[in-house]
């Protein structure tokens, strides 16, 4: 039997990573390579040939690593910046009592994408295309939790899910650069759902769990409940929002907010040492500055992030921050120092930062690229019927910001 080879894009802000899934039987290999981003800002291509030269430089690295040729198509992660999702019921009707077959069940996906298209109206349809379509629960014969439909007899079948759509330009933008690069699209999958079968594994069920993506441009969450994604949302905030705040607060370069971040930061103020100081560079001269500074610029911000999650979930329905059980963490940006405890306080409920499920490539950064082909994996397994194959188709003053920050910490300690 020939190998699977999967290949998956990450167009990020400050990397573009491509990965190469090879599937033999049971066996699954990945290999990951990095090139900087050009091009590319919050999952917008700003610049098409300098994004297509930073993506060929990562696939050629990843032809010389895994010592094999690419396929010609490849999977895309797509920001939440330029989707839309909705929850949506419909049913099929026979002309008498039959039992469910594949087919149906494609049926019914197909005429709730219809529907929800028709209800959108002629502008949604002008601009968007669904790219996922995934089951909830199915109903037979008013029976409803079905999750496996196939082999029931019944007069109708009804359909709960989730719907997610990307903008039509976004598309279009990806399809233009995978042709500089030699390479056709396969399809577009949207990032957080792709890190949610990065660090998913059989032994866990997603029931009132908050699913976080935390990147450096953007941030994206999903709620689950029953294992289904039921709400979608995307807030342009990531690290490199944080690091322009370093280095517009302390007049510093974008190398040393970095060291002050990756060395220094914590995302929860009250854990850093109010005594500790640090060196500041700048160029030829370094200054001395107590640590704490640092971290509750991060606290700031990210205490923010959450708590704008917080009430948009509240917004939406109470229940999802009172029956909240866990909070998952996943992409670069939840490596951060204590970011799952700053979380654990917003929402009242525990966090955790988690690593993928891949037995390598472990980095929470990563839950993108190692997801995809998880995803692409499941809907070619036909015994889950969630996933049928037809898917795939600010500014600071120095000394007004720092007054803040000092009676900031003044409150805490």
């Amino acid at each position: 039997m020939l190998d699977q080879k999967i290949l998956t894009i990450d167009l990020g802000t400050s990397s573009i990573r491509t990965a190469l899934s090879i599937i033999s039987g049971d066996e699954k290999k990945t290999y990951i390579t990095t090139a900087p981003s050009r091009g590319i800002k919050s999952g917008n291509i700003v610049n098409l040939q300098s994004a297509a030269d930073s993506l060929q430089s990562a696939l050629n690295k990843l032809k010389l690593e895994s010592s094999t040729t690419v396929p010609p198509e490849a999977y895309v992660l797509i920001t939440g910046a330029h989707t839309l999702s909705y929850k949506v019921e419909t049913k099929i009707t026979f002309p008498g009592w039959q039992t469910i077959s594949y087919s149906d069940v494609n049926e019914v996906k197909n005429k709730a994408k219809k529907e929800l298209l028709k209800k959108l109206g002629q502008s949604v349809r002008q601009h968007y295309s669904v790219i996922h379509i995934i089951p909830q629960e199915f109903v037979i014969e008013n029976l409803s939790g079905i999750q496996n439909p196939i082999g029931h007899n019944g007069r109708e079948l009804g359909m709960k899910a989730f719907i997610i759509l990307a903008t039509k330009s976004s598309i279009k933008n990806i399809e233009s650069l995978l042709r500089k690069v030699n390479l056709n699209l396969k399809s577009v999958v949207l990032q957080s759902l792709a890190s949610y079968y990065g660090i998913r594994d059989d032994k866990t069920y997603f029931n009132n769990n908050l699913l976080l993506y935390m990147g450096a441009g953007n941030t994206e969450y999903i709620y689950f409940r029953e294992d289904k994604p039921i709400l979608s949302q995307h807030i342009p905030f990531g690290s490199e929002d944080i690091l322009e705040a370093l280095v517009n607060t302390f007049k510093v370069s974008r190398k040393e907010a970095e060291r002050l971040f990756f060395q220094h930061g914590s995302a929860y103020v009250h854990k850093v040492n109010p005594e500790e100081i640090i060196n500041i560079n700048y160029g030829t001269t370094t200054k001395k500055l107590q640590r704490i500074y640092i971290s509750a610029i991060i606290h700031l911000q990210l205490r923010k992030l959450f708590r704008d999650i917080k009430e948009s979930l509240a917004e939406k329905d109470p229940t999802f921050v009172s029956n909240l059980n866990r909070v998952f963490l996943t992409g670069g940006l939840s490596k951060l120092q204590d970011v799952d405890y700053l979380a654990g306080k917003v929402f009242k409920a525990p966090a955790v930062t988690v690593e993928t499920k891949d037995p390598v490539h472990k980095d929470p950064s990563l839950s993108p690229v190692v997801g995809t082909a998880n995803y692409v994996l499941s809907l070619r397994n036909r015994k889950k019927l969630s996933d049928i194959k037809e898917d795939l188709t600010k500014e600071f003053e120095e000394r007004g910001f720092l007054g803040r920050i000092f009676q900031f910490i003044s409150e805490l300690i």
